[in-house]
């Protein structure tokens, strides 16, 4: 699903069969960062339940919260570590969440409309945190999801921070396995293959540090041959004086062209519907 394109976009054997318009939260561009937000969360999910009959019509469960936004939660105080021990239990036997967490739960893909009427409005994204279909669009997606099929939220006008972080993990874990943040600051990653190559996208949070993000490209052959270093020192998407852009494929470009093909290059990623992490 694309907050940005307000559709949902259904895949059989990595080929998209099916594109339905849909409803976000009354938040409707962040992702979810704690309970009672209104806003729909953004990664990489499943689907975890399905009932025939609910109050907005079919229901298909979402996995939220996982493990990496009990992670980012943890590290900024949303969540206690106890709470975090009950979410990482939970994800590993792939079930939901609790619901007794500063991050919430309840978060599914229902009916009820694309728009609802209340009183003389006719509101689009009405939700509180979910996601809202057309009840006879609601009912196709129902029958062709099961239970375990995979769901990634994302929103393509974000920047890379916004963009990569919902699906980003912690990089340091304590000898518990509780995320750690040293003094730097709280240091997340994303890995994964984009049409540039093996893709590696660093976030700094906080710390000493402050805000960053870093890119690297490496080639796909094997060799660990480097292809593309780029660094947003303060996470904005505007590459100024401070930041760096080297290698191969900035060959040519300016620094924002090069931010955008990478920017770009993930979007691709998530919309084409096959990311499961690596």
């Amino acid at each position: 699903m694309d907050k940005a394109r307000r559709e949902l976009v259904a895949f059989r054997e990595a080929k998209p069969v099916a594109t339905y318009p849909v409803s976000f939260g009354i938040d409707p561009v962040s992702d979810k960062r704690r309970t009672f937000d209104c806003a729909t969360p953004e990664g990489l999910y499943f689907v975890s339940y399905k009932k025939a009959v609910t109050r907005f019509h079919r229901t298909l469960g979402i996995s939220y919260p996982n493990l990496a936004d009990a992670e980012k939660a943890l590290a900024v105080g949303v969540i206690s570590i106890p709470e975090f021990k009950k979410i990482r239990a939970a994800a590993r036997k792939s079930r939901p969440g609790p619901c007794n967490t500063g991050l919430g739960c309840g978060i599914a893909i229902h009916g009820g409309g694309v728009f609802r009427q209340f009183g003389d409005n006719r509101e689009r994204d009405w939700t509180e945190g979910c996601v809202a279909l057309d009840n006879p669009d609601m009912e196709k997606l129902f029958k062709s999801c099961r239970v375990g099929d995979a769901v990634i939220i994302f929103n393509s006008a974000s920047n890379l921070y916004a963009l990569a972080r919902p699906f980003a993990r912690m990089a340091t874990l304590d000898a518990e396995g509780l995320p750690f943040c040293p003094q730097e600051g709280c240091v997340y990653v994303l890995d994964l293959v984009t049409a540039l190559g093996r893709t590696l996208i660093s976030i700094t949070e906080g710390g000493r540090l402050g805000w960053s993000v870093r890119v690297r490209v490496t080639s796909g052959d094997g060799s660990g041959r480097e292809l593309l270093a780029l660094s947003d020192t303060n996470a904005d998407g505007q590459i100024s004086f401070l930041d760096s852009v080297t290698g191969p494929l900035a060959e040519g470009r300016s620094s924002e062209a090069v931010y955008e093909m990478v920017r770009q290059a993930v979007v691709d990623v998530f919309a084409g519907g096959t990311y499961r992490g690596l």
